[in-house]
Parts: C-alpha cells; structure tokens; sequence
C-alpha cells in the first residue's frame, strides 16, 4: 500500500505581515517595533490620513527609534499636509524634538516646506521667526524656483524688530551665498548702528559675498 502524504501544515503569517496590512492600526501597537515599523511602511507608501497619524503618534511618542522613523516618514511623504505636521513641533518644549522636525523639513523640496514656513516669519514668538529663517535659508531651492531665500530673508532684516532674528537671517544668507542681499545687509547695519554683533555679522557676510 502507499504512502499517504500528509497534508503541509499552513504557513504561518510573519510577524511584519500585520504592519504591512494596516500601518496605521500598528502605528498604536504596544511594541516600538512595530510602531517604527508602521512609521517605515507609511513612508513608502501612499496612505490617505498617514500624515495626521504620524502626527498624532509623534505627540506621544516616548521611544527615540519610532521618533526618527515617523520624522523621516514625514519628510519622505514630502505633502504640505507632512510639512505642516512637521511646522507643528516647532513651538514644543522639547529641544530636542524642534530640532529633529525642523532638520526633516529641511530635507523636503522648497515649494513643500516653504509655504509652511513662510507664515512664521510673522509669528509674535521670536524663537519661532528664528526657526523659519534657519529653515528657509537651508532649503534646496531649484534654479526655476519660484521662492527666492534671499527675498524672503532681505525682508527679515529689512523689517524684523529682534535683532536676532536679524542676525539669524544674516547667517543664513552668509551660508547660503546671497550677495543679491548686500543692500539689506547695509539697511540692518543702519537700523542697529551701536549693535556690535550686528556690525561683525554684517562686516562676515558682505566679506564672504566678495570672497573675502
């Protein structure tokens, strides 16, 4: 008599199966794991409601792992809904997690992260003026580009009444090379004329546009 086979036992899911399938239900999983995991998956792939989630997890997120991931999530989605998730932190108590969202909205193309940005440059927190210039003046910005950095940061220090913001917009145009900026360079040096750090940052900038 023959052999009877015996029947090959199911195959059980893996354990990324459940990430796989629903990201945003595992995005609230007990494990950090799985909630970097889900923050992984969200960033590949196009999700309806994956930035709000993301969001929302961050708020409450304890484990640096799963912060790193749902960040760089974030600035991978790259929609203005991610950016101004991102521009939501900025105002935390946490340090360390202003700086972390406002390095993944530099990592975003120009004409997503600049309109978020753009509004708070007339925010009545200086801190936060300051955040928006240090992220605008590092955003990669195409030759045909419609936003120009140094129209944007002229306008800071042509019109902003803390000087460090203004200081902040002049380091930012040193290092972004923007010699087009001189003339506002000079209106700052008028508008601070006994302000010593003004006149050294002033004096920096104008020497690196002439190559100095």
């Amino acid at each position: 008599m023959g052999l009877v086979k015996k029947k090959a036992a199911p195959e059980t899911a893996p354990a990324g199966t459940e990430v796989a399938r629903d990201p945003l239900a595992a995005l609230e999983d007990a494990e950090a794991s799985a909630r970097r995991d889900a923050a992984h998956a969200l960033g590949h792939a196009a999700v309806p409601g994956a930035e709000a989630a993301l969001a929302r997890r961050l708020q409450a997120e304890g484990d640096a792992g799963v912060r790193e991931a749902i960040l760089t999530a974030l600035a991978r989605i790259a929609t203005p809904d991610a950016a101004a998730a991102l521009v939501s932190f900025l105002d935390r108590e946490d340090a360390a997690l202003r700086n972390a969202a406002l390095e993944s909205l530099q990592q975003m193309p120009a004409e997503v992260a600049a309109p978020a940005l753009l509004p708070l440059l007339d925010h009545a927190d200086a801190d936060l003026r300051i955040f928006a210039v240090q992220g605008l003046g590092s955003l990669v910005h195409p030759a045909e580009s419609a936003f120009r950095r140094a129209d944007w940061l002229a306008r800071v220090m042509e019109r902003d009444a803390d000087v460090n913001v203004c200081l902040a917009a002049v380091e930012a145009l040193a290092e972004a090379g923007s010699p087009e900026a001189l003339s506002s360079l000079e209106a700052l040096a008028r508008r601070f004329p006994a302000d010593a750090f003004v006149a050294f940052a002033v004096d920096a900038a104008r020497s690196s546009f002439r190559g100095g």
